[in-house]
């Protein structure tokens, strides 16, 4: 954490602009459109101040974390810190009471848990975490009321001035720290000499900022000046934590850490591991040993290379121990560590999801895995049709039939450390989808009531005892009556809906009359167009 990121960052600098333009736009037109970009604009600041709030929250836990390795050389620092947070706390709180203050003043009504907000009015969030919704963002008059009136602008400009003679004091003999918080917490009114040059244009900084200006404006400025506050608390707590000893660890502990490629490997295969503390100290001149050795590991930029190639299956364990200086600089400490991998022969795992066969045209989700290798590193391939991935499932699409498996074959290669293997196939069968059941009022064969037979629409055709998600939808049909004298009447229709003439005929059926369904054609609904239509099984009922 080093003070080269103290001076003003681009995003500030480029904060500070967007305000000053808005600012200068307002002299000419209160404008909505104006208006509207003060509130997109502090609407973003909000986000900054809040990604600084976070960042200093961070810093703040490393000081804990250093307390408790090294209380002694971290304490004094650590206590510096915390008053410096409590300050800078307590001056953002002024500013959000201020912001309440503006907001209230204007109209502004809080917001009910259940009420929804209205994108076209600013918010202001304050010390209670209430939401707060400006009614009235163009009102030029609670400003200057506050600010100027009732002396709220030069109260705010005392607290900064004091907070930033407060942290200048903390860093006194760095001057590139103090130009950071000159800059950034510049409240000064304009110097004497341009007072005695231009005495009828003078104006306080309270005067420049808040006389006639709307009220979204002022809470604008006044968001500015919250990521102003956390920006030189950040400045200055990265300035305390440098001064932390270095001989004190500034990291969370000391614990071994062994990082093996891979946990789990093949007959053959290399076993390569990383072994390390995890927390880095570049000034440590690291020493491992394994299983008692004397012979440190060779070391490679403060890592310790662990490697060997097992040519038998089963279980490796192994411990060793990581030698390192104490903080002190006085002694030696040690940490002990254990791991452990197996070595497996090649193996492959290909399961159909759905059945133990697949169908032809026809997705067909499978699962396919290696033990101890990932997913994303599988090449799988299908010798009929395609396979490719969707989510974690793949799918096979097969374009030929083989219902007895031998021309489908589903093949597993992986990249292992570049290399490109073989880890097994499996051989599948393929089949066509069986062919539906054509039922009319859900029924197959036997008798039907006269009124349920009137009321129904058509012929559809249904998969029974089939584990896809997939429907046939009848294309044509012939429907064959009895009518006078002896006689019987044939109509046909080109969908799986009766014609008006066939409902005429189904109409004027009586008690003991059959009507047969015959010529039924189907086929897969959004299948392929150049397939023939399945024939399916005629219907014959009885007329109750």
């Amino acid at each position: 954490m080093g003070t080269k990121n103290c001076p003003e960052t681009p995003r500030q600098k480029m904060i500070n602009m967007m305000y000053l333009v808005l600012t200068a736009m307002l002299a000419l037109n209160v404008a909505a459109e104006t208006l509207n970009a003060f509130k997109i604009v502090d609407a973003s600041l909000i986000k900054t101040y809040l990604s600084f709030t976070e960042k200093n929250t961070s810093l703040l836990s490393d000081f804990e974390h250093a307390l408790e390795l090294n209380q002694g050389k971290v304490e004094r620092w650590h206590k510096l810190a915390n008053e410096v947070h409590e300050r800078s706390d307590s001056v953002v709180k002024y500013i959000v009471d201020i912001k309440e203050e503006l907001t209230m003043a204007s109209g502004g009504e809080v917001k009910l848990p259940n009420d929804e907000l209205d994108p076209a009015f600013p918010i202001v969030i304050n010390s209670s975490n209430d939401t707060l919704i400006l009614q009235r963002q163009d009102d030029l008059n609670v400003s200057p009321e506050i600010m100027l009136t009732k002396n709220r602008g030069v109260e705010l400009q005392e607290t900064i001035g004091q907070y930033k003679s407060y942290l200048k004091s903390l860093v006194e003999n760095y001057p590139h720290i103090i130009q950071n918080l000159e800059s950034s917490l510049d409240v000064e009114d304009p110097s004497k000499e341009d007072k005695r040059a231009d005495q009828a244009n003078y104006r306080t900084w309270p005067q420049q900022n808040f006389e006639s200006t709307p009220v979204i404006a002022s809470i604008t400025l006044l968001s500015k000046l919250q990521i102003d506050v956390r920006n030189a608390e950040s400045a200055v707590l990265r300035h305390l934590y440098n001064q932390i000893d270095a001989s004190s660890f500034k990291f969370t502990g000391l614990t071994a850490k062994v990082i093996p490629d891979a946990s789990y490997i093949f007959q053959g295969q290399e076993y390569k591991a990383r072994i390390f503390l995890s927390a880095e100290d570049t000034t440590q001149n690291l020493e491992v040993f394994i299983d008692g050795r004397n012979t440190p590991l060779p070391v490679e930029e403060n890592e310790a290379i662990f490697s060997m190639v097992p040519n038998e299956v089963g279980d490796y364990k192994f411990s060793g121990n990581i030698r390192y200086r104490t903080p002190d600089g006085e002694g030696y400490g040690n940490k002990p560590f254990n791991f452990e991998f197996q070595v497996a022969r090649p193996a492959v795992t290909i399961s159909p999801t759905k059945m133990n066969v697949l169908y032809k045209d026809l997705q067909n989700p499978i699962s396919i895995s290696v033990p101890g290798i990932p997913n994303s590193r599988l090449e799988p391939v299908c010798t009929n049709g395609k396979l490719y991935k969707v989510g974690d499932d793949w799918i096979i699409e097969p374009n030929e039939l083989d219902p007895i498996g031998e021309k489908t074959k589903v093949i597993v290669n992986a990249d292992l450390n570049g290399e490109k293997r073989k880890m097994g196939e499996m051989i599948f069968r393929v089949k066509k989808v069986p062919d539906p059941k054509a039922t009319v009022a859900q029924r197959t064969e036997g008798s039907v009531a006269r009124e349920i037979l009137r009321a129904q629409t058509g012929i559809f055709a249904k998969l029974e005892d089939f584990d896809f998600d997939m429907e046939f939808v009848v294309t044509g049909f012939d429907m064959t009556v009895p009518t006078s004298g002896g006689m019987v009447t044939t109509l046909s229709s080109k969908s799986h809906m009766f014609t008006p003439q066939q409902k005429e005929l189904l109409n004027a059926l009586g008690g003991g009359d059959r009507v047969t369904f015959e010529n039924i054609r189907a086929r897969i609904e959004g299948g392929d167009k150049n397939e023939m239509d399945r024939m399916l099984s005629p219907i014959i009922l009885k007329v109750q």
